[in-house]
């Protein structure tokens, strides 16, 4: 069956592949085809920069937007799109300068036929490559996630770095960068899109006012949300939910803020460090769990006694 798709493809036998090879590959004629590889190399990098600065052009007219969220949106986009845009382009035009390079020494007419043939038996075991392929493409193209975004795929959870048609790759708070091939990602959590909320539990004691403990709370966040520095960050004022739990040693009450996406981390950790500043200057506690031993009512006579000084 290949003998008949060789024939079929006009293949030349290996003799006259041999025989060109040697006619092409003349030493008289060498320099002036290594002075024709230089032009095609030279020819290709002078095109895949002026096609890349025509790229940034294009796609950064997309960016022009007042409204803060659809810039940052619009942003991301492009720069998605933008990097997976150059490296198709890069890899396009090394082909392109390969084969044309080949084409100097010898006839790659025969060689693409031997090439396809080739590559329809590869193609066979290259099906987890295909599905990472167009899984990229969907995620791509639905805009799941975009470079900036922080990411929740499986286990793993960190900020895109990169993607291309085949991989994701997530660097986490630690540093350690997570390479994970499109094809084996089935749930993806998005933590930054459009907007990011920070939530914030308090627990008070047992013995607080409630209804004081969130009257404070709501004062501070309308203070935090006129704060000019803070206020930016910010989509709305800070809202007090009320009691989310009756914990075994204290009162949990919820409050949430409205963010800018990534900035959730930030506003959370300032709120909690006001909280904690305006409870202490209020008076109110922040209980902290507490260990009690019960020595039984043998022991309670000797416990009674007044101990030495």
């Amino acid at each position: 069956m290949i003998l008949t798709l060789l024939q079929t493809r006009n293949v030349v036998p290996t003799s006259t592949m041999h025989l060109s090879l040697k006619e092409s590959l003349n030493l008289a004629d060498l320099p002036a085809k290594l002075i024709e590889v230089a032009i095609i190399i030279a020819v290709a990098s002078i095109a895949y920069e002026v096609a890349k600065l025509i790229l940034k052009r294009l796609v950064a007219r997309q960016i022009e937007e007042d409204d803060p969220l659809v810039r940052r949106l619009r942003a991301q986009r492009v720069q998605t799109i933008g990097s997976l845009l150059t490296n198709v382009l890069l890899i396009v035009v090394v082909t392109i300068a390969i084969l044309t390079i080949l084409d100097v020494f010898i006839s790659i007419g025969p060689l693409l036929a031997s090439v396809s043939v080739v590559g329809l038996a590869i193609s066979f075991g290259a099906q987890s490559l295909v599905k990472d392929i167009i899984s990229g493409t969907f995620m791509l193209v639905e805009g799941q996630f975009g470079i900036g975004d922080v990411v929740k795929v499986g286990d793993t959870s960190g900020m895109v770095e990169k993607l291309t048609l085949r991989t994701t790759i997530l660097r986490d708070l630690h540093g350690v960068v997570h390479i994970i091939p499109n094809g084996e990602i089935t749930r993806v959590s998005n933590l930054t899109k459009t907007w990011s909320r920070a939530v914030i539990d308090v627990g008070v004691a047992y013995r607080e006012d409630v209804d004081r403990v969130i009257a404070t709370l709501r004062s501070l966040g309308a203070q935090f949300h006129a704060d000019p520095e803070w206020s930016q960050l910010l989509l709305e004022p800070p809202e007090v939910l009320g009691v989310e739990n009756l914990a075994d040693s204290a009162v949990i009450v919820r409050m949430t803020a409205k963010t800018l996406p990534l900035k959730q981390w930030d506003v959370a950790r300032e709120l909690r460090r006001l909280i904690k500043n305006r409870f202490d200057a209020e008076g109110i506690e922040i209980p902290y769990p507490h260990l009690t031993f019960y020595w039984g009512d043998a022991q309670m006579p000797a416990l009674s006694l007044p101990q030495p000084e």
